[in-house]
């Protein structure tokens, strides 16, 4: 934790004395390319990346994204957003030397990096989670990891199936860990193709249970408008746990078990433009960015305190 504090401490002192000579001029995101951009001309706070992100947390990331392009226009950040497994690839191919990630690499992945002497600087973002939604019309209103091995494993016959959006998201490799399971059965798992078809089968399907993110459920459930026409399931671990929904307030206190970080990390062999990004998402503004979505930043961003001269304590 202390090397922790002294890395985001030297990095958001960097940010601070970048942003001062930073200028207003820059391409608009409109204007940004079309392919990977090289990370050979970078600066803490000038120059151009890729970076790559898992597409679970693709949404809180596009508001991160937002607000940093508007603070440093002399930045050009393109986001290639994928699904887990696919998108380590895109970090190993070089695609990109800065991922959003919600595990990180393991030693035989990250071997050829160490090959090359490129220590990673890896930080903790936030925290999103794994959800279960079901049509409105179901009875069913908790989940636990018994029923999800069964599921997962296909031999909970006659009873309800799993869509996820993908087959090689980060919410069926967590599912898979929690409950212990090497393969996924056909039988009752499935893939949309997307959270927002996720929503739209869970909506249609009353005997279908939707697995997405929160990021993904708090994004784009109102443009959907399924509000009221799908209901969370609280999720136990225990067959005859307390069962626990997912929020804020159960994230921070750990009572929700399927809790899931997400991480930045940086495989730049320079101090390029992914330490100013990371200082950036790491810093007070990236975790209020955080705080507003719904999910839960990695450290709670500082009150600011107006004290006045004179108060009116009548």
């Amino acid at each position: 934790m202390a090397n922790y504090l002294k890395i985001s401490l030297f990095c958001a002192i960097l940010l601070g004395l970048v942003a001062c000579n930073n200028g207003t001029t820059g391409d608009s995101s409109e204007q940004r390319a079309e392919t990977p951009l090289a990370d050979d001309r970078n600066d803490i706070l000038t120059g151009s990346m890729t970076v790559i992100v898992d597409e679970s947390v693709v949404d809180i990331m596009q508001d991160q994204l937002d607000v940093f392009r508007s603070s440093y226009t002399n930045t050009e950040v393109k986001m290639v957003a994928d699904a887990e497994r696919p998108a380590i690839n895109r970090l190993l191919k070089g695609e990109g030397s800065i991922a959003i990630l919600k595990r990180k690499l393991t030693d035989d992945e990250a071997k050829g990096f160490a090959q090359r002497s490129i220590k990673p600087r890896v930080f903790g973002v936030g925290y999103d989670a794994v959800i279960f939604v079901v049509s409105a019309q179901s009875l069913d209103s908790t989940i636990n990891y018994t029923k999800i091995g069964n599921l997962l494993a296909g031999s909970a016959t006659g009873e309800n199936s799993l869509v996820f959006d993908n087959i090689n998201s980060s919410s069926l490799r967590l599912l898979k860990e929690v409950t212990k399971l090497d393969k996924v059965s056909s039988g009752q798992v499935s893939a949309a193709g997307s959270a927002a078809d996720v929503l739209k089968t869970v909506q249609n399907k009353s005997n279908t249970i939707g697995v997405l993110t929160l990021n993904q459920y708090l994004a784009h459930r109102d443009s959907l408008g399924s509000q009221d026409k799908i209901r969370i399931l609280s999720v136990s671990k225990e067959d005859n746990g307390t069962a626990y929904r997912p929020s804020q307030s159960t994230l921070g206190d750990d009572t929700y078990p399927l809790k899931h970080e997400f991480f930045v990390l940086n495989y730049q062999p320079n101090m390029g433009l992914g330490i100013g990004f990371s200082a950036f998402l790491t810093g007070d503004r990236g975790q209020r960015v955080i705080l507003k979505s719904g999910l839960l930043p990695f450290t709670m961003p500082g009150r600011q305190l107006i004290i006045r001269d004179e108060a009116n304590f009548e």
